[in-house]
């Protein structure tokens, strides 16, 4: 039986309250995920596709950063020869009402995950940077890991 590969979701760190215009943050994290949506179609023999939706509850590694939730889909192709991609993109809802975006990406071709940081709103509006990431499947619907990087305001 085809057994899923679950991403495990970039995601960052908002260092001690606000947010500094050219502050760079260090957002290590540790994340537990849970699965909404696994769509898997097998368009020919070996090869298959998959839509998936998610979300993530994230513990930054700094004790005084503020935990939050991130929510993100993307797509999954599965190759004859065992070897898989993903990609998608992730929205984090700020509860001061800005709003982060990234691109995340993942395949059998790479020891650790990467994702990049492409902007927000309000104070977040023009944020970059982005790292790496990790993640151990725990269930076919329940996942966690840790991530790696920073995120750079402008």
């Amino acid at each position: 039986m085809f057994k899923s590969i679950i991403f495990a979701l970039p995601l960052l760190v908002l260092g001690h309250g606000m947010a500094n215009a050219g502050q760079t943050i260090d957002v290590a994290a540790t994340m537990a995920c849970v699965n909404d949506k696994w769509n898997e179609t097998e368009p020919e023999k070996g090869h298959k596709l998959a839509e998936y939706a998610g979300r993530c509850v994230v513990i930054p590694n700094d004790s005084n950063a503020k935990n939050y939730v991130e929510d993100c889909a993307g797509n999954y192709e599965y190759m004859p020869d065992g070897s898989w991609k993903g990609a998608g993109t992730c929205s984090v809802d700020l509860k001061a009402g800005d709003t982060i975006s990234l691109t995340w990406e993942e395949g059998s071709h790479l020891q650790d995950y990467k994702y990049e940081y492409t902007g927000g709103t309000g104070k977040y509006k023009g944020a970059k940077g982005g790292g790496t990431y990790k993640t151990n499947e725990l269930t076919t619907t329940l996942y966690g890991g840790r991530k790696k990087g920073n995120l750079e305001l402008p």
